[in-house]
């Protein structure tokens, strides 16, 4: 289940479009696999085939189809006065 913060869906509406999820590629050693935490985009996919469309409070959100199916919120991170959005309660797998 995928949910936005307050934070981050004053954010979104601030800025006014679609964000998207990008999942991060497989790293695949000789004894383990890792997936990093999903990336969260303004705009549109490139290459919408493999996406969801989905409206979470009012805000559209395209989701990766092979996004797990477990909570995850996205929410805003601050850096040094720069706002980016950021996938919380990603788990290392």
């Amino acid at each position: 289940m995928l949910t936005l913060s307050d934070q981050a869906l004053a954010y979104v509406r601030e800025k006014n479009q679609p964000i998207y999820l990008e999942m991060s590629p497989t790293i695949k050693e000789c004894c383990f696999t890792l997936k990093e935490s999903p990336g969260v985009h303004f705009g549109e996919p490139k290459n919408k085939a493999g996406y969801h469309v989905r409206l979470i409070d009012g805000a559209t959100v395209y989701t990766p189809d092979d996004l797990p199916d477990i909570p995850l919120t996205i929410s805003v991170r601050n850096f040094f006065g720069f706002k980016s959005l950021c996938v919380v309660g990603w788990r290392l797998s």
